[in-house]
């Protein structure tokens, strides 16, 4: 049913992933890894503009939803030397690192950076008043042990339908990317915030040949199953479930809608919230006494398989 690749980007800017702030002294943090919801708005964006001479909002909106019909993203984490940054709720607190791992302090003073901005006035060019904010981001280059400087990568999954179109066109995935004609849907994306600022641009690096990511998949089934041991952390939020112990943290999720199912969202899309939830937080351990089966969901938020019990 589904083909799998493994991807590599590299960041050209600095990348920030804004959620709802967490912090006193930054007033604008980024999460420490990118959320399969953010590859979904990405090529959706890129695919309507390559497919559409002057796509309008229900174009994108019809795209999106092919897309969600017909591809899956997991979270993307930063790589470096074999070396898979994922977070993980340890007894020595946050820690990141699929092996070789470093405290929250090392990977921030390692990937992390901040910076003030001010908004600026369209109209005269200026800055506006009282419009300065700080800005919490990853690096796009940072320095390794020996002092060389690195390009900060990121590494994660796509999975694409065997039998995949859109807009008609038959979609063709291999070890170059994911194809329209000759259009390759991945080669450059534009991700999370702050882009009136340059932030964002990630290309294309490498699609290994071989799995790297740690994510154990299963393909047979409609919908794309997850395989969690109780020793593993997960590696994107998961819906909260009450009977289900746990060692982490649990995160309020909500989101920005941009369907047109309200009055609120045709006249501001964007800015209207959905409603929020409660979600174990990437890298808990969640303590059951069985593996653990999950549905990966178009956004790469991953739910518990409603056959499996908990």
């Amino acid at each position: 049913m589904w083909k799998r690749i493994d991807v590599i980007f590299s960041l050209r800017n600095p990348l920030h992933i804004g959620f709802l702030p967490s912090k006193g002294s930054v007033v604008s943090p980024t999460r420490y890894y990118v959320p399969g919801k953010n590859f979904w708005g990405a090529i959706t964006k890129r695919t309507t503009e390559n497919l559409f001479k002057d796509p309008t909002g229900k174009d994108y909106q019809k795209m999106g939803e092919e897309i969600k019909n017909n591809f899956r993203f997991s979270y993307f984490y930063l790589y470096y030397t074999e070396i898979i940054y994922i977070p993980s709720y340890t007894d020595k607190g946050l820690m990141f690192g699929d092996k070789n791992q470093i405290d929250r302090l090392e990977f921030e003073r390692k990937f992390v950076g901040s910076r003030v901005l001010t908004e600026i006035d369209r109209s005269s060019g200026t800055a506006k008043d009282k419009k300065l904010h700080e800005i919490e981001f990853i690096k796009d280059r940072y320095k390794d042990e020996r002092g060389n400087i690195e390009k900060t990568r990121l590494i994660g999954c796509i999975w694409v339908k065997n039998i995949c179109k859109l807009r008609g066109n038959k979609v063709k995935v291999n070890n170059k990317g994911i194809f329209v004609d000759d259009f390759n849907l991945i080669e450059e994306l534009t991700l999370g915030g702050e882009q009136n600022y340059g932030f964002g641009l990630v290309e294309l690096e490498s699609i290994p040949n071989e799995k790297i990511s740690p994510i154990n998949d299963n393909l047979k089934n409609e919908q794309i199953k997850i395989n969690i041991e109780e020793s593993d952390p997960i590696i994107s939020h998961i819906k909260y479930v009450k009977n289900v112990s746990f060692q982490g943290d649990i995160e309020i999720l909500t989101g920005r809608g941009y369907k047109e199912t309200s009055s609120k969202y045709k006249k501001s899309p964007g800015q209207e919230l959905s409603e929020p939830g409660y979600y174990f937080a990437p890298g808990c351990f969640l303590k059951t006494e069985r593996l653990k089966i999950m549905t990966l969901q178009w956004n790469g938020i991953m739910k518990f398989d409603d056959k499996a019990q908990v």
